[in-house]
């Protein structure tokens, strides 16, 4: 199935692009990481009837993060949101609508060389509210996974993060 752009089809969208120069051997490791093979990272602001919503936190992140993950082949942008937010924190959730598009390139301090993925944060309403996170998904480093009544201080990418929840028409 080939996606596409939100940026096609939604004229309010927030589009921005980022930039990072990595050393050879980061630039090496996200070249081969998923979101670069495969082109797309979704991530997704749930929110519950109590106008909530779902933050995670990862060892890597420098705050909380919307959930999300790699597109895979075959689906679409919003079935991809729908299944890493199940994945990540066992809610169940119905993507709303695209709210933001970041274009991320990275590039090799050493050589130049360019690679990169685009990401897009959808808005989401929560079908079901507990969280019921398997344990066993090591591969996802989620150190906690909680519901907030706003967004907290300190989320990751705030510039992006922010931009991209007032977007949403349950902020």
């Amino acid at each position: 199935m080939p996606v596409t752009d939100p940026r096609e089809r939604y004229d309010d969208i927030l589009a921005t692009e980022s930039r990072e120069a990595l050393s050879p051997d980061e630039f090496a490791t996200a070249a081969d990481s998923e979101p670069s093979r495969f082109g797309w990272v979704v991530l997704a602001f749930a929110f519950d009837d109590a106008d909530r919503v779902l933050l995670i936190e990862q060892l890597w992140a420098d705050g909380w993060l919307a959930s999300g993950g790699a597109r895979q082949p075959g689906e679409s942008l919003a079935e991809a949101a729908a299944r890493e937010v199940s994945e990540e924190t066992g809610v169940e959730i119905s993507p709303v609508a695209p709210r933001a598009v970041d274009e991320l390139t990275f590039v090799d301090e050493r050589t130049g060389e360019t690679d990169g993925w685009t990401t897009v944060l959808f808005e989401a309403v929560a079908e079901t509210t507990t969280v019921d996170r398997d344990p066993t998904v090591d591969d996802e480093e989620i150190t906690d996974v909680r519901w907030f009544d706003g967004l907290p201080e300190n989320v990751y990418n705030p510039e992006l993060t922010t931009s991209a929840y007032e977007q949403c028409d349950r902020a």
